[in-house]
C-alpha cells in the first residue's frame, strides 16, 4: 500500500482533544444562556482575545490523522469524530468491524431543530458518517453519492444514541450501504446510501480502518 500522503500523529493530542471539549462546551452553554443574567458582551470579548491568539499560531491544514492501537486511524478534526473539532459531538465508536460499525453519539440543545428534538441535518450527517466507516472497514473507503434518510421518530438530545452501518453489497465501484440510529431500544432514523469506492491509493486512511 502506498506511504500516507497526510499528517499522522502517535494518539490524539491531549491539548487538541482538551481545547475542543472546552469549546464545545462553550457552544452549548451560548446557545442556553439567558440574556438577562449574564453579560454576553463582555463574555464576546473574552472569547474574541482567545481566537486571536489561536488565529495567530494558525496556518496548519485541517486534515491530521491519529495512529489507533491495532492499526487504521482515526481523523482528529473531523466535523463527526474528531475529538479536536468543537463542532463534533463527537462519535465514540463502539466497533468497527468489516461486517458492521457501531458508534455512540450524545448530541445536545446545540443541535436541536423541532423543540425538544436533534435537527434532521444533524441525523442524516451522522447516518452519513457512520456508512461512509462502515464501507471503508469492509475494505471499500468511499464517498457518498446519494443518501436517502427515513425518520421514523423524532430523535431526543442529552440521551445516549447508537448508530449502527454496515456494507449491504458492491457492484463495481458502486457501494451500497444501510444504517440505523436509536434511542436506546427505539428506532429514530434509518437510512440507506449509495457511495462510490475510492482507490487505496487517493483516499486517506487505511481501507482496515
Amino acid at each position: 500500500m502506498p506511504e500516507n500522503p497526510f499528517p499522522v500523529v502517535d494518539g490524539v493530542p491531549p491539548g487538541r482533544a482538551l481545547l475542543g471539549s472546552r469549546i464545545r462546551e462553550l457552544i452549548e452553554a451560548s446557545v442556553c444562556v439567558r440574556d438577562d443574567e449574564a453579560d454576553l458582551a463582555a463574555a464576546a470579548h473574552r472569547v474574541e482575545a482567545v481566537t486571536a491568539a489561536l488565529r495567530a499560531a494558525g496556518g496548519a491544514k485541517p486534515l491530521l490523522l491519529a495512529a489507533l492501537e491495532g492499526g487504521g486511524h482515526l481523523s482528529i478534526n473531523n466535523p463527526l469524530e474528531g475529538p479536536g473539532n468543537p463542532l463534533a459531538p463527537p462519535l465514540s465508536w463502539v466497533n468497527v468491524g468489516p461486517d458492521s460499525v457501531c458508534a455512540e453519539v450524545l448530541l445536545g440543545a446545540a443541535h436541536e431543530g423541532p423543540p425538544g428534538r436533534v435537527h434532521g441535518g444533524w441525523v442524516a450527517a451522522v447516518l452519513d458518517h457512520v456508512l461512509g466507516r462502515a464501507t471503508a472497514a469492509a475494505g471499500f473507503p468511499g464517498m457518498t453519492a446519494s443518501l436517502t434518510v427515513d425518520y421514523h421518530q423524532g430523535t431526543p438530545y442529552a440521551v445516549p444514541l447508537t448508530a449502527e452501518g454496515r456494507l449491504v453489497r458492491r457492484d463495481g465501484r458502486k457501494l451500497h450501504a444501510a444504517g440505523t440510529l436509536k434511542a436506546g431500544d427505539v428506532v429514530c432514523a434509518t437510512a440507506t446510501a449509495i457511495l462510490v469506492h475510492f482507490s487505496a491509493g487517493r483516499f486517506p486512511v487505511s481501507a482496515k480502518d
